[in-house]
């Protein structure tokens, strides 16, 4: 699958949530509910067609995505309690468990935190260190402005994307260019 499919769909079931519940101002429960709920299906469409890859996926997308199934698991569920939880954290609550998919694939994956596999090990982890500091701040900045959607949840969700691309670029140009110049030079054709 060409990559930029990916960059169009990835954040696409929670742009799907956000649009959906909040498009004429604060979204009332009935509307948060199917807000959820259909973001729900949305990202669980979206992991059965981006996991299979042989990329890794992002991490911040699955992290979105993981909100938003559980948002919806709870709701088709009627688990309140999960959903009282939800709605006293706001906005905090995506940064947190983009925080615990951070921490999960920074120490048992490869790929780390900017789902990166083409750098050595130790590269990755300073750079899924540096998206997790970045996230840790997203989650001071999104209890800051608590209940602003803006600056407390949509910019600094691209900014987070924005800087997990800034990283895995980095590593690209810096290991990617060391694997192509240490390869044995092929001939040309004709060459002998």
């Amino acid at each position: 699958m060409p990559r930029w499919i990916f960059a169009l769909i990835q954040f696409l079931p929670l742009s799907l949530f956000a649009a959906y519940a909040f498009w004429n101002g604060a979204p009332e429960e009935a509307r948060w509910q199917r807000a959820f709920q259909l973001a729900s299906i949305a990202a669980l469409i979206q992991l059965a067609v981006v996991l299979p890859q042989p990329r890794p996926a992002s991490r911040l997308v699955l992290a979105a995505n993981l909100y938003l199934l559980l948002g919806g698991l709870a709701f088709f569920a009627h688990q309140w309690w999960f959903l009282q939880l939800y709605d006293a954290l706001r906005e905090s609550a995506i940064f947190i468990i983009m925080l615990a998919v951070g921490i999960t694939t920074t120490v048992g994956s490869r790929a780390g935190f900017v789902a990166s596999c083409t750098a050595p090990r130790a590269p990755v982890v300073r750079a899924s260190l540096w998206l997790l500091a970045a996230t840790a701040v997203a989650l001071v900045v999104s209890v800051r402005y608590r209940g602003d959607r803006y600056l407390a949840a949509v910019y600094p969700i691209i900014g987070l994307a924005v800087l997990q691309r800034i990283l895995v670029s980095r590593l690209a140009r810096q290991y990617g260019a060391a694997a192509n110049n240490s390869s044995k030079p092929t001939p040309l054709r004709g060459a002998a």
